[in-house]
């Protein structure tokens, strides 16, 4: 509870709010046993009055949570669950953004870039030369079965976006758009 607090507080950006004060909550535990069955009995009693308005609406989309319902209903290992656009001053708030293939976007440059990450928000809190200004940003996470061709799915991604948007080695392009590329190393056609 500690934690959603500090998160739910970071996500209103406001000043002087005592998360604490405002979310108050109390929790606490019955434990019984029972001899004739040799169980105990846990009964839980929580006072909560606010929720997490912020913090719920982001888990609620949350590829992270989409991973974990597929393991509770047993679905395949291998499905991808993919991120809408989000801005930049959002990325911090990310919850389980690990081993994926990342776009930015650069509205006002016009500009592309697409990368991969084990740890999307520390990748991204580092420096992207190519594309300084992004503004824009999302994501698909991989299953882990394919964290090994993270790298080869990335130079696929940024080589087929080559042949349709302008780019950085003049390769030939439909050019479909007036957005550029904005990765440097793009395989060549070979």
């Amino acid at each position: 509870m500690s934690y959603m607090r500090d998160i739910e507080g970071r996500l209103r950006k406001q000043k002087n709010v005592n998360i604490e004060n405002e979310i108050p909550f109390w929790e606490f535990l019955d434990i019984e046993f029972d001899p004739n069955n040799n169980v105990f009995i846990f009964t839980t009693h929580y006072l909560q009055k606010p929720s997490f308005p912020e913090l719920f609406k982001r888990m609620v989309g949350s590829p992270i949570l989409h991973r974990i319902e597929d393991e509770l209903e047993e679905k395949s290992d291998d499905r991808i669950h993919k991120r809408e656009w989000k801005p930049r001053e959002e990325l911090e708030t990310e919850i389980g953004a690990e081993n994926v293939l990342y776009m930015l976007i650069d509205t006002k440059k016009k500009l592309l870039y697409m990368g991969q990450a084990k740890n999307l928000i520390k990748r991204l809190l580092g420096s992207h030369p190519e594309i300084k200004d992004w503004d824009y940003y999302r994501y698909s996470l991989l299953p882990n079965t394919l964290g090994k061709h993270r790298i080869g799915l990335e130079r696929m991604l940024i080589r087929d976006f080559a042949s349709i948007l302008t780019n950085n080695k003049d390769m030939e392009s439909k050019q479909i758009s007036d957005y550029k590329l904005a990765n440097k190393m793009i395989d060549s056609k070979r």
